[in-house]
């Protein structure tokens, strides 16, 4: 089944409101099974923006999908991925009975109909104990997209911090963005800041020392993040870009499904809490985590141990994964 794909179905959600990381790393799947030369298909409950993030390409179907979860596709998919927060048991049930194989992208850690379940945070939950259900847990499994896939080692640190990457998704869904550039620039006043927006965000009025980059590409993303010497981010999916890159990184949670990254990713390589977005003492603990990494060698440390926990091959891996079990079970 898996060596002649058909079709991939992606159901998934996302806008300003609700954030995109569940678009990216959907969109991560449909570019390596366009590569294997299959076709792909979307069902996106989601804004304008999260279509274009789709891309040229793909079939498109857009609707709410979570209660029922039916496909209103024409023919069966050879494999149904699902990537959401809000679908319901009843919906996740009807999806799996669609498909050959059904593979469900998790955070949260619920109960999920038989299938492959891929839960690439880094708590590494217990494997599920529903029957059919098989678990593929930790950040290696992580999704990343293709400019992520083959970087080669990162340069070794440089003496002072020249640059600052602030990254804070798509929507910045708390309008953090802006602020610490701000702060980034108050601590280290010589340094130049980078600044990513999303499309749908008000770009700011110019300031000396911070350059702006709007609704950028996954390569423009992976160049920025290869070149900075720390970065301020959100706690979602783009932690696990910024280790894929070797980036020292400062973290401030911005939503409720973000807490496995703030609790594990400072004892996997060193990545900073910060806190959440709304703490009274934010600034001030950002400030400190940054003269904290002022220290290259404690950003060579850390940087050499982000690189370790991802590698980039979370969607080779699952795609021959599936591979091997369709071989085992004469699919």
């Amino acid at each position: 089944m898996m060596a002649t794909p058909g079709l991939l179905a992606l159901f998934t959600e996302g806008d300003r409101a609700r954030g995109f990381g569940h678009v990216s790393r959907c969109s991560a799947y449909a570019q390596a099974w366009l590569g294997r030369g299959g076709r792909v298909c979307w069902i996106l409950d989601g804004d304008d923006e999260a279509a274009a993030m789709v891309g040229a390409g793909h079939g498109i179907i857009r609707r709410r999908w979570q209660e029922d979860g039916a496909s209103t596709l024409d023919v069966r998919p050879a494999l149904v991925l699902v990537d959401s927060y809000t679908a319901s048991d009843e919906a996740l049930q009807t999806l799996a009975a669609t498909a050959d194989v059904t593979v469900f992208i998790d955070d949260l850690g619920r109960a999920y109909p038989p299938g492959v379940v891929v839960h690439p945070a880094p708590d590494r939950i217990a494997p599920a104990t529903r029957q059919g259900t098989q678990m593929l847990s930790g950040p290696f499994w992580q999704p990343l997209r293709p400019p992520f896939w083959d970087l080669p080692a990162r340069a070794g640190v440089w003496r002072e911090i020249e640059r600052i990457l602030v990254v804070f998704g798509g929507g910045d869904l708390r309008g953090m963005g802006l602020a610490m550039a701000r702060l980034a620039l108050e601590v280290f006043p010589s340094a130049g800041v980078d600044l990513v927006l999303g499309a749908g965000q008000p770009r700011p009025d110019p300031m000396p020392g911070v350059s702006v980059h709007q609704a950028i590409d996954a390569a423009a993303m992976a160049t920025l993040m290869r070149k900075a010497d720390v970065a301020i981010s959100g706690a979602g999916q783009t932690v696990f870009e910024l280790a894929r890159c070797g980036t020292p990184a400062i973290l401030v949670g911005i939503a409720d499904n973000q807490l496995a990254n703030l609790d594990h990713w400072p004892a996997l390589c060193g990545y900073i809490d910060a806190g959440w977005w709304d703490a009274a003492d934010l600034h001030g603990r950002v400030t400190a985590a940054l003269m904290h990494l002022a220290d290259p060698r404690r950003r060579q440390d850390v940087s050499l141990k982000a690189a370790e926990v991802v590698d980039g091959q979370g969607v080779r891996r699952l795609f021959d994964h599936l591979d091997r079990r369709a071989i085992q079970e004469g699919l």
